[in-house]
């Protein structure tokens, strides 16, 4: 974690803005998530008694909004690797409601050298993009879904169930990570997230009013994702239940006659 001076009323976060499909076996995302979303379903695609009509599953903006009241939901391509390489990029437009965001970030370009964010001389200096961010409300948050998800999840609830659950994972994973780094820091803590065409994290940032920013490190090709390794944790956890409850049977059944 890099610590600058505490003078600039705004820090910022960024996290791996790729998430890839887990090539390793047992990792991958059918198996816990799709069971969860798949109960999901079962319980809330249900007929009313003496009511022919279904109920229907909530979507993701109202499951988000039940659980982040406040959250501002937006449905474009948010998968710019502008994101995190260009200090200029406006992210506090995520934290407003209406079509600014989608009408300015969609296909957001820059002008010019990247503006100099840093101290010269005990003097820091950042765009105005950055001293934005500091006037965003503490605890905001903020969705943006790939036109693509949306259209899928409006045809499959249980899709929608896994796209919050990792949504809501990765609030929980950035806030404990940050404590973990710096405790006491994420009380004021706002949080954006994107949801790329593929249905995984492509982009995600977070900030506070502190005047402190931070970089993790970018995402590569050979990087695993957060994603990734809780899946794996995961797979491994059920690997050794199975087990375990195998060898209690074979304990329980007696040797062999």
């Amino acid at each position: 974690m890099n610590t600058i001076q505490s003078n600039l009323g705004a820090r910022m976060y960024s996290v791996p803005t790729r998430t890839r499909e887990t090539k390793q076996a047992g990792t991958q995302s059918v198996g816990f998530l799709n069971m969860a979303a798949q109960i999901s379903r079962n319980k809330l695609d249900t007929v009313s008694v003496g009511n022919t009509a279904q109920v229907e599953a909530p979507t993701l903006e109202t499951m988000l909004k039940a659980k982040y009241p406040g959250i501002h939901y937006h449905v474009f391509d948010a998968s710019s690797n502008y994101w995190k390489t260009r200090t200029d990029y406006p992210h506090y437009l995520l934290y407003q409601d209406g079509d600014k965001a989608k009408e300015t970030l969609e296909n957001w370009q820059p002008t010019g050298a990247n503006p100099f964010y840093g101290s010269i001389d005990g003097k820091f200096t950042a765009p105005k993009e950055i001293h934005a961010l500091g006037n965003v409300p503490p605890g905001s948050k903020a969705v943006v879904i790939h036109p693509k998800v949306q259209e899928r999840m409006e045809q499959d609830p249980a899709y929608a169930q896994e796209i919050f659950e990792k949504i809501d994972t990765w609030f929980a994973f950035d806030v404990a990570r940050n404590e973990a780094i710096m405790p006491g820091s994420t009380w004021d803590m706002s949080q954006a997230v994107a949801i790329g065409e593929d249905g995984n994290i492509c982009n995600a940032c977070s900030s506070t009013a502190n005047g402190e920013i931070t970089y993790s490190k970018s995402g590569s090709d050979d990087e695993i994702s957060w994603w990734d390794l809780r899946m794996a944790r995961h797979a491994e956890f059920m690997k050794l239940l199975v087990e375990g409850q195998i060898e209690d049977k074979i304990q329980a059944a007696g040797p062999a006659n």
